[in-house]
């Protein structure tokens, strides 16, 4: 039976976009290829490559068990986790590790496409010049716009950057609750059942938490959809009444949260101990970090781009310096432009508003770090939808070559200055020798091309580098705000014997502990040179470290853990049991209540044999908590150390017969 005309071209218009898109999916993969040979760089280290609870290489229950415990302990996103354990279970290579990345990322690239289809279907026809879209040039123009996107320079660091497989998953699992949040909608606007729909977008909102908590601003987006296209439309007004008020109980919860949880909790000053910044000043820098994320959007060029930005100017007000003044009115510009276009460019206001939703959080008060190119990774969307609508504006009436004239213009340039900055993130040397070259004011730069230097010199691939290694570190550890992991690493290699030891690198090390903020590279480098230490992996100087533990104690005498790494090297390198106790005393007082840390630090000193300090810990801890005397398995810990007690008491009796 011959088939209609118009079945059998549809038909072979969604077979011809198929085949587009699959194109187009070629083209980002060849373009992103070159990054795929690289090495893990920065927070990959600390999220998973060094973190032995995800080298997973069996499929036992007790293995993977592991990786959810490690991430409930310490950063709660179990579905990027295990996706890393996944990929050392399958080999553990960096190239199985990127491929995973790219392929998460081509898959965000066909949900993107889906999305924006249906965004570009409704926008342009409900624009007040009634702009004509049919389902073919709404397709050509999604694929396009979401090419883009996945093209784009900027997303070279956030797929190759292995760790932000987090931020990837995360935004797979928002376009998944977007499109169903829109189906459900459009359903209901047709008065059909849509609660099927609703449910599979909450739970697709509520896994992607599980890879990061930017999944919960998609309550934000749908509501920018409502404002800007969906208008709370339904068939029944009953429908449309619930959504209005569904939104304004978010908003007013939402604010609620904001005053009552997030600024007394995030902004205090034992929240901003580990930053340089305070929270105001973190707030007024962003507007020039979200003016700078704009600039990047529109004009990606590569060397305004430097992965880190750590040496990234604070604004310690209006006019210090006056880009922050001039990066808050540029955006509160756009803020106003979007409000007063929102019903006849909705497009171009759902654009703008997108880019500020995807940065509510990480532009927040919350005590993160100021810059990280990764985070537009969602964000980057919104300006090229907004930019999409200004170039449909301005050349629908004109030549009808002209759109795609400048699409092709838009998607060569990006992809090739995404295949160039690829191909540096492919070369591990070459990628660090740039970072550190385009920013030499960098500490992490530096500190990131001198490690490298070290480990091939160190692995007797280019033993010559030692000398360059040593040189970089001298420079870093020079550099303003610089960390005292240079020091670190330079106290290590002469503690090896590498290097002459130079008391200068002691004495710059103290320094930073005592004038900068105690944070997380602090915290590295006094752990990195303790565990060398206390486990006799290399000869540091015991009364040295002594006293950059006490210095670290004055910036955060609320850290358990400093006094209990202060306790080990009490214990097992100055041999003063008296001192450890004390740290000891000092840890559990912090640890009130964690009945399960209190067992653990017992057992750990009854193992270690270091039984005096056992016998401290316990009966401190009861002097704390005097209903822990009951508890049966405190009481087999005390039996446990009454018999090593009687068995070190016996072995010198012994030995003296």
């Amino acid at each position: 039976m011959a088939l209609p005309l118009g079945s059998s071209n549809s038909r072979h218009g969604q077979a011809l976009h198929i085949v587009r898109m699959a194109a187009c999916l070629l083209v980002v993969a060849a373009v992103m290829w070159p990054g795929l040979s690289g090495g893990f760089i920065f927070d990959d280290f600390v999220n998973f490559v060094d973190v032995p609870a995800m080298h997973v290489h069996t499929w036992t229950l007790q293995a993977w068990l592991g990786v959810w415990s490690w991430s409930h302990e310490n950063i709660n996103r179990p579905l990027a986790m295990f996706s890393y354990a996944l990929n050392y279970a399958l080999g553990g290579s960096t190239f199985g590790f990127k491929s995973a990345n790219l392929a998460i990322h081509l898959i965000n690239t066909v949900l993107l496409a889906m999305f924006a289809k249906r965004l570009l279907t409704i926008g342009w026809k409900a624009s007040p010049d009634k702009e004509s879209l049919d389902s073919r040039h709404a397709a050509t123009w999604s694929l396009i716009l979401a090419t883009a996107w996945a093209l784009h320079p900027l997303q070279v660091s956030a797929v190759m950057y292995v760790v932000q497989r987090m931020e990837l998953l995360g935004f797979t699992f928002t376009l998944l609750a977007l499109l169903a949040y829109w189906s459900a909608r459009q359903r209901q606007i047709a008065g059909e059942r849509a609660w099927l729909y609703l449910v599979l977008s909450a739970v697709a909102m509520a896994v992607g938490y599980g890879a990061k908590e930017t999944c919960i601003l998609i309550p934000g987006y749908t509501l920018l959809l409502e404002v800007t296209l969906l208008h709370f439309q339904a068939d029944k007004q009953s429908t449309r009444r619930n959504w209005q008020l569904f939104y304004v109980l978010g908003c007013v919860l939402a604010a609620l949260l904001f005053m009552f949880y997030l600024i007394p909790h995030y902004t205090s000053e034992q929240a901003y101990a580990l930053r340089g910044y305070t929270a105001w000043e973190r707030t007024l820098t962003q507007l020039r970090v979200l003016s700078l994320y704009i600039g990047w959007c529109v004009v990606p060029l590569g060397g305004t781009m430097k992965f880190y930005y750590d040496n990234y100017a604070v604004s310690t007000g209006w006019l210090h310096p006056a880009t922050t003044l001039a990066g808050g009115l540029f955006l509160l510009s756009l803020v106003t432009l979007a409000f007063a276009l929102r019903k006849r460019r909705p497009l171009l206001a759902l654009g703008i508003g997108w880019f500020f939703m995807a940065h509510l959080l990480t532009s927040s008060p919350i005590p993160l770090e100021l810059a990280f190119e990764h985070r537009n990774y969602p964000a980057l969307f919104g300006i090229l939808l907004a930019l999409t609508d200004v170039i449909w504006m301005a050349t629908r009436r004109a030549n009808p070559k002209l759109p795609g004239l400048l699409a092709a213009i838009c998607l060569v340039s990006f992809g090739f200055f995404t295949v160039l900055r690829a191909a540096t993130w492919g070369k591990p040397v070459q990628l660090a020798v740039t970072l550190a070259e385009e920013n030499p004011g960098s500490p992490r730069a530096s500190y990131d091309l001198a490690n490298l230097y070290m480990q091939l010199s160190i692995n007797g691939t280019r033993p010559a580098l030692l000398n360059k290694a040593i040189g970089e570190l001298e420079r870093g550890m020079a550099l303003p705000n610089s960390s005292p992991l240079p020091e670190q690493a330079l106290l290590l290699l002469a503690a090896v014997g590498k290097v002459p030891l130079q008391q200068v690198w002691w004495d710059s090390l103290l320094h930073k502990l005592k004038t900068r903020p105690f944070g997380p590279q602090e915290a590295n480098a006094l752990r990195a040179l303790l565990s060398a230490r206390i486990n006799n992996d290399a000869d540091v100087d015991a009364h040295q470290l002594q006293e950059a533990c006490e210095l670290a104690l004055k910036q955060l005498p609320w850290s358990p853990d400093l006094y209990i790494n202060y306790a080990d090297l009490a214990s097992q390198s100055l041999h003063d049991p008296e001192l450890a106790i004390q740290q000891w005393q000092q840890a559990l007082i912090l640890i009130r209540g964690d009945l399960a840390y209190e067992k653990q630090i017992a057992t750990y000193l009854i193992d270690a044999n270091r039984l005096a300090e056992a016998e401290g810990v316990m009966d401190f801890t009861e002097k704390l908590e005097p209903l822990m005397s009951r508890e049966e398995s405190w009481r087999a810990l005390r039996v446990k150390l009454r018999a090593e007690q009687k068995k070190n008491a016996v072995a010198p009796t012994e030995k003296r017969k």
